[in-house]
C-alpha cells in the first residue's frame, strides 16, 4: 500500500484525477489518499518516512536537497505537478510611497519556502525599492487564505486565480504594473510530486507506477480541456478533497479555465523561469545563497521522463536521480547535544511520534506514560489530558457532522421531488404556452431574438419556427415604435410591463397587420426573458368607433331637451307672480342641482367623443395664467364640500403661464377636484401649483377613501369604475380620468398618481411652462 499525503490546494488535482479515474490499478498499485491541510505536514510525514509520496513545494524540496545526508531522511524528487502564473494581488491600488516603515504589513504564503513567497519578496523589492516596508510572511492553509486576506493589515498575496479563485475580483498589479517580474514567459514550477527515501530504497517498482498514474492524469486533463469535455468532472465527487470549494464552484473553476488551457498542469517545467526569484535568495538553515548553476543539476527531470516514456513498471533505484537524490554538498545544521537531557530527548521523540500519528489521521494515539514523578511523565499527562479533550471535541463535530449529512440528505429527496414538480411545470407550462389562444412571443431580454413563438403567433403571422430562429422583435415590428420605450441590452435587472396599441408587424408575406402589444418581463433558466402578446385591434377599433358615434349622438340628443329644461326651470324660479311655499323652493333646488349634474355628465361624455376625433372642429389656443381658473373651479364646486368635514389647503402661484385652450384645462381641474372632493368624507383636500425643473407642476391631493393597486392601471379607461359598495353609493360614469388623461395628453402633459388603499389619494400633473412672449 502506497500512502500519499496532498494538500487541499488545487495544485494536486492530477494526483486526485488518477486515483479517482483508477489510473494507479492500471499499474498494479495500491493507494491510499490522504488529505493534509499544510504543506508542513507533508513535508514532516515524508521526512520521517510514515507516507511514501507528497505534494511539496518546489522551493521546500530544493533546501530539503541541500539539507539531508541520510538516504532514509532525504525527500526524492518525482515530477513536477503545478505551474503557476505568478502576480500579485491585494484589496487595493496601493502605491509605492502609501507604504510606511511604522506599519507592519503581513502576505500570507502557502509554505515560507515556496515561489509564491520568494515572488512576494521579489516583487516589493522592484514595486519599492526605496521604500522598503516591514513584512512577516504567514503559513497560511489554502482553506484559510481568503480570511486572512480580507484583514486590514495583510499587504496582498502572491498566487494566480486559479489556486485562489477569490482573488479574480481583486486588484491584479500585473494590470498597470510593467515590471520585469510581472511579465514572465514561462510559467514557474510551484509543487512537485516528492517520494520518501524508505519508500524508495523498499519499492522502487512501485515508485515508477506512481508516477506513470501521475504523468497519464496529467496527460488527461490537458487533452480533455482541448477537446472541450466537460463532463469529466461531473463523476469525480471532488468535494471529499477539496472541501472548501462547492461542487458548482468546483465545476466552474476547473472546466473551462483559462489557466489550465495554458498548461499550468505538467510534468515538464523551464526551471529558468525560477532564476529570477532564486537570485541573492539566501536559507538560513543551510546558510547558502542558491544560484543558477547550483538548482540546475537538482531540479533535472529530464532522465525521469525518459524512463517513463514507455509506460512500463521499472525499478527507480537504476536511476541516477534516485541512487544521489539531491544536491551533491549538503549543509545540514549540527545536531542537537541531549547527552545530559535523556528525559527531554525521550520526550521530544515521544512527541513528535504522536504528532505524526495526529496527522496520519490517528487521533487515538497517546504518550506513553509510567507511575513515577518525573518532570517529562507529568508533562506527558498534561499533553495526553490535552489529546482527551480534543478528541472530545472532535466526537461532538462528528456527531453534528452526521446530522448534518442527514439533514443533506433529506434536503436532497426534497430537492428531488421539487425537480419533479419542476418539471411538470415546466411540462404545463409549455403547453399552456403553445395551445393558447392568444398569439405570444417569447423574447430574449438581452439581444432581442426571438427565441419561440406559439401556435397561434406563427398562424396569424405566417413564420415557421425555423424563420424566428433568425428574426428578432425588431424585425417584425414596423418603425421605431418600441425603442423609446423598451431598450435591449440594458436594465435587464429591472421588471417591464408595457403596452403599446396600434403597432403595425410585418408578416412573412410582407403585408403589414396593425396589432395591440404587450410586453412582460419573466425569468426563465435564469435569465431575463420578454412575453409578448399580439392582439389583432380591428375588432377593438370598430368597437370604439361604434361606441363613440353611440356616445356622440346620445349627448347632442340630450343636449336639446336640457336647454328647454334649464329655460324654464329659470323662468319658474324668476316668476314673482308664482306663490311657493318652502316645500316647492325645496324641489326646485332639487331639480336645479340635478339638471347641473345631468348637464356636467353631457359636457363630460361630448369632451370625450370631441377629444377623440381627429377631424374636430379647432378651438382657440390661448396663453393664460391657470391659477384664476382653478380658483374658478374651485368657487364653483364648493357646494359639493357642504356637510364635510374637510380642511382646506391651496398653494397656487401666480405668474406661470401655460398654452392651451382654457375650458379644457378647466375641465381637467374639474373633475380632479370633483373626485377628491366626492372620495373624500372628512380629512384634507390640497391643491397646489408651482414650477419644477422648467414645467409647471399640479397636485390635487385627498385623505379619502385611495384606490385599490390592483385597479392602478385601469383608472385612466373610459367607463371603468372601481367595483366597490363605496362607488355604488357615490355614483359616476367612469368618464372623468379618462377626459383627464387626453386632455393633459393633448397639451404635452403627464399624469401621475399614487394611492394607498384607506389613506388617500394624490394626482400629479406636469404641464410644459410657456412664456407671453412666445
Amino acid at each position: 500500500m502506497i500512502n500519499i499525503c496532498i494538500t487541499s490546494r488545487l495544485s494536486s488535482l492530477p494526483i486526485v484525477i488518477a486515483y479517482r479515474k483508477g489510473f494507479f490499478e492500471e499499474f498494479d498499485i495500491k493507494v491510499s489518499l490522504h488529505v493534509n491541510t499544510h504543506h508542513k505536514g507533508v513535508l514532516a510525514l515524508l521526512e520521517s518516512g510514515r507516507i511514501e509520496v507528497g505534494e511539496v513545494p518546489t522551493i521546500s524540496y530544493l533546501q530539503e536537497s541541500f539539507l539531508k545526508k541520510s538516504k532514509i531522511k532525504r525527500i526524492y524528487k518525482g515530477l513536477f505537478l503545478y505551474h503557476s502564473p505568478l502576480s500579485f494581488y491585494s484589496r487595493f491600488r496601493f502605491r509605492p510611497e502609501d507604504l510606511t516603515r511604522n506599519k507592519a504589513y503581513f502576505i500570507p504564503v502557502p509554505h515560507i519556502n515556496s515561489v509564491e513567497r520568494l515572488f512576494a519578496e521579489k516583487f516589493l523589492e522592484e514595486y519599492a525599492p526605496y521604500n522598503p516596508v516591514k513584512i512577516r510572511f504567514m503559513d497560511t492553509p489554502g482553506f484559510l487564505e481568503e480570511k486572512e486576506f480580507q484583514k486590514p493589515s495583510c499587504l496582498g498575496i502572491s498566487s494566480d486565480p486559479f489556486l485562489s479563485p477569490f482573488l479574480k475580483n481583486y486588484h491584479d498589479f500585473k494590470e498597470d504594473t510593467h515590471l520585469s517580474l510581472l511579465q514572465p514567459k514561462d510559467l514557474v514550477p510551484s509543487t512537485l510530486l516528492a517520494f520518501s527515501g524508505d519508500c524508495i530504497l523498499k519499492t522502487g517498482r512501485n515508485a515508477s507506477g506512481v508516477l506513470l498514474a501521475v504523468k497519464k492524469a496529467i496527460d488527461f486533463i490537458n487533452e480533455n480541456t482541448k477537446n472541450n469535455s466537460p463532463k469529466i468532472w461531473e463523476d469525480l465527487n471532488l468535494t471529499q478533497f477539496y472541501p472548501h470549494l462547492r461542487a458548482g464552484d468546483l465545476k466552474s473553476i476547473l472546466f473551462p479555465h483559462p489557466l489550465i488551457e495554458k498548461g499550468v498542469f505538467s510534468y515538464q517545467g523551464n526551471i529558468e523561469s525560477m532564476y529570477p526569484l532564486l537570485k541573492d535568495t539566501y536559507f538560513r538553515v543551510i546558510r547558502r545563497v542558491l544560484t543558477p548553476e547550483v538548482v540546475k543539476p537538482v531540479l533535472d527531470f529530464s532522465e525521469i521522463l525518459e524512463a517513463l516514456e514507455p509506460k512500463k513498471l521499472f525499478d527507480v533505484r537504476k536511476l541516477t536521480s534516485f541512487q544521489n537524490g539531491g544536491a551533491d554538498k549538503q549543509y545540514a545544521p549540527a545536531p542537537i547535544n541531549y547527552r545530559k537531557l535523556n528525559a527531554i530527548r525521550h520526550l521530544i521523540v515521544d512527541v513528535n511520534s504522536v504528532t505524526l500519528d495526529i496527522l496520519q489521521g490517528n487521533f487515538s494515539s497517546r504518550l506513553n506514560t509510567d507511575e513515577t514523578l518525573l518532570l517529562d511523565n507529568r508533562v506527558k499527562y498534561l499533553i495526553n489530558s490535552m489529546l482527551d479533550s480534543f478528541n472530545s471535541t472532535l466526537e461532538l463535530q462528528r456527531e453534528e457532522i452526521a446530522e448534518l449529512e442527514n439533514l443533506i440528505s433529506i434536503l436532497e429527496i426534497k430537492l428531488d421531488r421539487s425537480a419533479v414538480d419542476l418539471q411538470y411545470s415546466e411540462e404545463k407550462y409549455r403547453y399552456l404556452f403553445e395551445f393558447s389562444r392568444e398569439a405570444i412571443a417569447l423574447v430574449d431580454a438581452e439581444t432581442g431574438n426571438i427565441l419561440e413563438g406559439n401556435h397561434q403567433f406563427r398562424s396569424l403571422t405566417g413564420y415557421t419556427r425555423g424563420d424566428l430562429t433568425k428574426t428578432t422583435i425588431e424585425d417584425i415590428i414596423l418603425g421605431d415604435q418600441i425603442a423609446p420605450q423598451l431598450k435591449f441590452r440594458t436594465n435587464l435587472s429591472q421588471d417591464a410591463m408595457l403596452s403599446l396599441p396600434d403597432v403595425d408587424i410585418l408578416l412573412k408575406d410582407g403585408s403589414k397587420l396593425s396589432v395591440d402589444l404587450s410586453f412582460t418581463s419573466i425569468l426563465l433558466s435564469p435569465k431575463k426573458r420578454y412575453q409578448v402578446q399580439f392582439r389583432p385591434n380591428q375588432e377593438r377599433k370598430e368597437q370604439e368607433r361604434l361606441q363613440h358615434e353611440f356616445i356622440s349622438n346620445i349627448s347632442h340628443e340630450l343636449r336639446s331637451p336640457m336647454t328647454n329644461i334649464k329655460g324654464y326651470l329659470e323662468f319658474f324660479k324668476t316668476d314673482k307672480t308664482l306663490a311657493y311655499n318652502n316645500e316647492h323652493k325645496n324641489m326646485l333646488e332639487v331639480i336645479e342641482k340635478n339638471v347641473k349634474r345631468l348637464s356636467f355628465l353631457i359636457e363630460n361624455m361630448l369632451k370625450l367623443t370631441t377629444s377623440r376625433e381627429k377631424d374636430a372642429p379647432e378651438e382657440v389656443v390661448e396663453i393664460f395664467d391657470p391659477v384664476p381658473v382653478i380658483e374658478d373651479v374651485i368657487h364653483m364646486n364648493s357646494h359639493l364640500a357642504k356637510g364635510k368635514a374637510i380642511e382646506w389647503e391651496l398653494r397656487l402661484k401666480k405668474g406661470l403661464y401655460l398654452k392651451g385652450i382654457r375650458f379644457e384645462f378647466s375641465q381637467i381641474i374639474t373633475n380632479l377636484y370633483i373626485n377628491a372632493l366626492k372620495y373624500t368624507m372628512k380629512g384634507k383636500v390640497s391643491l397646489s401649483l408651482e414650477e419644477i425643473n422648467g414645467k409647471i407642476e399640479i397636485i390635487v391631493k385627498d385623505s379619502g377613501i385611495g384606490i385599490d393597486p390592483n385597479y392602478k392601471n385601469q383608472i385612466f379607461d373610459r367607463f371603468f369604475r372601481i367595483p366597490s359598495a363605496d362607488n355604488k353609493k357615490i355614483g359616476g360614469t367612469g368618464l372623468g380620468l379618462s377626459i383627464v388623461k387626453s386632455l393633459i395628453e393633448k397639451m404635452n402633459g403627464e399624469i401621475f398618481m399614487e394611492s394607498k388603499l384607506g389613506q388617500g389619494s394624490t394626482f400629479k400633473v406636469i404641464l410644459p411652462k410657456t412664456s407671453i412672449s412666445s
